[in-house]
């Protein structure tokens, strides 16, 4: 299996103040149904949750990410997730949500990811196959962000 790593970094300001942003994202499980594509997000221990997406394919390649993470966070404005390898996963994460106060009721979200899945791919596709990789990131991540507002600026 190949790994393309990619690293992913997006804000978006939402209007909530950061003590609703951050148990907005301490929330997990909530939180994750913002992310496209995701199937289930179950915890599996304190603060650790299993992440199953449903089935991506092009061309010939198709594939069902999957990843545990942990998460940390300081209660205020920084939750931090890390895979932890478990036996199912095929993917690694490694991320940081930063929340900043922006003006009265606001507030400024970084996300900044690394995920890189195990791609069954032939070495001949592997270039190919990384930029594609690098894009479904981006373009997810805005997506995820995008989503997270619309929560949140909806929230009362």
């Amino acid at each position: 299996m190949a790994k393309f790593p990619t690293e992913v970094e997006r804000s978006v300001t939402v209007q909530a103040p950061i003590e609703r942003a951050y148990a907005f994202f301490w929330d997990v499980p909530g939180s994750a149904r913002c992310i496209p594509g995701i199937a289930t997000c179950a915890k599996t221990a304190d603060d650790t949750y299993c992440f199953v997406f449903q089935e991506r394919s092009t061309g010939p390649v198709s594939m069902t990410v999957r990843y545990t993470a942990h998460y940390a966070g300081n209660g205020k404005d920084e939750i931090r997730f890390r895979g932890v390898g478990a036996a199912d996963d095929n993917t690694d994460v490694d991320g940081v949500l930063q929340l900043a106060p922006q003006g009265p009721g606001a507030t400024r979200v970084t996300l900044r990811q690394t995920i890189a899945p195990d791609t069954p791919v032939p070495r001949l596709l592997q270039g190919v196959l990384k930029g594609f990789v690098q894009k479904e990131a981006d373009t997810a991540v805005e997506q995820y962000l995008a989503t997270v507002k619309r929560a949140l600026d909806g929230a009362s």
